[in-house]
């Protein structure tokens, strides 16, 4: 299935030309709700993970008697470098999972709020024998958590990605407003929304951490994947009540509220945050050093 994103109502090259150093490449995964393989790319399915290798577990709880217990992680996504050759795979690995604790944690560097996150790094031919029976969530966690994802499959679409105000420089951000202001047009041009690699965050919460660094090395962090509790937002954000740009152009013919279309918004399942959206970031340098997330 393909899915297209509108283009936007502004065209940098001709608009606001300053704005082209800025660009990031970025894909939106626009996972659909489908029952994904263990080999697949994928939100929410089975993991290619080894039989051998223990599942991961997370530590850092307490019961109401303050006795600490563990509670395994949660399979988020896992994404192969045939599908993805955007990802920058350490050497001798292709493909990359992700798991997470669904209950909330303080993040330590730089200080945050979000999911405890374990990235695994792997070359899927050393899998010889994997696992087959995989931790179930609705028999692992309790159903009114909200970061627990439903299996979803993904189509990946190739967009450009601008930043907010937050990493604009402040005389670009002013011209770029007063651009948009002058002819009553919404922004729909930065920080993309929805499930997408790379590009830039919208830091409308919390603000831009400063310094944005690696724990581990000082090096930068850069954005490696974005959670979002919708794919696309309602008519009421967008000029004149059209329909959303990001709202992809092959499922603008179904109705607002219907069950396919609440699928097609929402296909993951997940609430981040307060009902906002989540970034994953990697050291530039090296991506296996611990990863921060940051909610929205």
């Amino acid at each position: 299935m393909k899915l297209t994103t509108a283009p936007s109502v502004v065209e940098p090259a001709r608009d606001v030309p300053e704005l082209l150093p800025h660009a990031r490449p970025a894909v939106r995964l626009h996972p659909r709700r489908g029952t994904p393989g263990p080999r697949d790319s994928h939100i929410g399915g089975p993991l290619w993970w080894p039989a051998a290798e223990p599942w991961p577990e997370c530590a850092d709880h307490k019961d109401v008697n303050g006795r600490p217990y563990t509670e395994r992680m949660v399979a988020v996504a896992q994404l192969t470098a045939a599908d993805f050759p955007e990802i920058r795979f350490p050497d001798g690995t292709d493909l990359v999972q992700l798991l997470w604790c669904p209950e909330w944690h303080e993040q330590p560097h730089p200080e945050g709020w979000g999911q405890a996150c374990r990235l695994f790094w792997r070359r899927a031919a050393e899998v010889t024998d994997p696992l087959t029976d995989h931790p179930h969530p609705a028999e692992e966690w309790d159903d009114d958590l909200d970061m627990v994802p439903r299996p979803c499959v993904l189509h990946p679409e190739r967009v450009t990605d601008y930043p907010g105000d937050e990493e604009l420089p402040a005389a670009l951000t002013e011209r770029f407003e007063t651009w948009l202001a002058e002819r009553d047009l919404a922004d729909d041009l930065t920080t993309i929304p929805g499930y997408k690699l790379g590009g830039y965050l919208n830091w409308c919460t919390t603000g831009l951490p400063k310094p944005l660094d690696c724990g581990a090395c000082g090096a930068p962090l850069e954005l490696f994947l974005q959670c979002d509790t919708y794919e696309y937002y309602l008519g009421s954000w967008a000029p004149d009540g059209a329909p959303d740009r990001f709202r992809p152009l092959e499922e603008r013919h179904l109705e607002t509220g219907d069950e396919a279309a609440d699928a097609s918004r929402e296909p993951v399942g997940m609430v981040v945050g307060r009902g906002s959206h989540a970034g994953l970031f990697v050291c530039a340098d090296d991506p296996r050093h611990p990863a921060s997330f940051f909610t929205q």
